[in-house]
């Protein structure tokens, strides 16, 4: 809506994990509305996962303001985290794995909760299955079933599909954009979701905020024309001179930092 307080406020933030030392990140101003999915992208160490802990409330800024709805963040009340790590407890089965999550709910409450998520996400017929028996794949797919059963206005996204096959990645993009349009209690989710891929912010993103190398600051904010239209984001005609303006700007981000692992990671930027 118009005039609408962003739903997540980062205020002139800056973060120094000791006192006097060198910042990770430094005067990061940003409004993410609610309901958007906002990508964040930049080379290695610039700083993308501390911004998602200090939306969690895990971290606090050594400068500046993080509010999510005008108030400081609530660890583990106001967002729910996914990992590229599926973190799930291999002793547990898939609906397990859900229930251990949700210890605040009376029997009853936790097994709707659990069955109703399971469906959400397409595992219904699997929940008394084991982790070792599932795909990568289906194994990230109940780990995002936790965090939408935490109920959380705000789904916090750490580069969740980095150890996923190609196939298996670009189904699993899929998945995400029909799940942030899944509403908690009638209101939109907020997506943050770090990547070190150009194609995949594009693909994802209403926005794509582009860190520069650490300290991280705002290098670009790119508003995603085509976002939320039918079809393949990547045969839009605006996507090649996105992802080549973003390209642009990583090349030279990373070849200009001498601590950079650019010839390493190829593409993976």
């Amino acid at each position: 809506m118009p005039g609408a307080a962003p739903h997540i406020l980062f205020d002139k933030v800056s973060l120094a994990f000791q006192p006097g030392g060198p910042p990770a990140i430094q005067d990061i101003s940003l409004g993410v509305d609610r309901g958007e999915v906002l990508v964040v992208l930049g080379p290695s160490g610039c700083g993308k996962t501390t911004l998602l802990r200090l939306i969690a409330g895990l971290l606090r800024p050594s400068a500046g303001r993080v509010l999510v709805e005008g108030s400081p963040p609530r660890a583990g009340e106001d967002s729910a985290l996914v990992f590229q790590n599926f973190r799930l407890l291999p002793w547990k089965t898939v609906a397990g794995n859900l229930a251990f999550a949700l210890p605040h709910l009376d029997p009853d409450q936790r097994a709707a909760r659990v069955a109703h998520f399971l469906s959400v996400v397409g595992l219904s017929r699997v929940a008394r299955a084991f982790p070792r028996a599932l795909s990568g794949g289906m194994q990230q797919r109940v780990a995002l079933a936790r965090a939408l059963a935490a109920e959380t206005d705000i789904l916090l996204m750490d580069e969740p599909f980095a150890s996923l096959d190609a196939q298996s990645r670009e189904l699993m993009q899929g998945e995400i954009l029909k799940l942030s349009r899944v509403t908690h209690e009638g209101r939109p989710r907020t997506v943050v979701f770090v990547t070190h891929s150009v194609d995949e912010a594009l693909v994802l993103g209403d926005r794509v905020l582009l860190m520069s190398p650490r300290p991280g600051r705002v290098a670009d904010l790119l508003t995603v024309p085509f976002a939320r239209q039918p079809g393949d984001p990547r045969l839009q005609p605006q996507f090649a001179a996105l992802r080549e303006r973003l390209w642009d700007q990583l090349r030279q981000m990373v070849l200009s930092d001498p601590q950079s692992d650019f010839y390493g990671r190829g593409q993976a930027l």
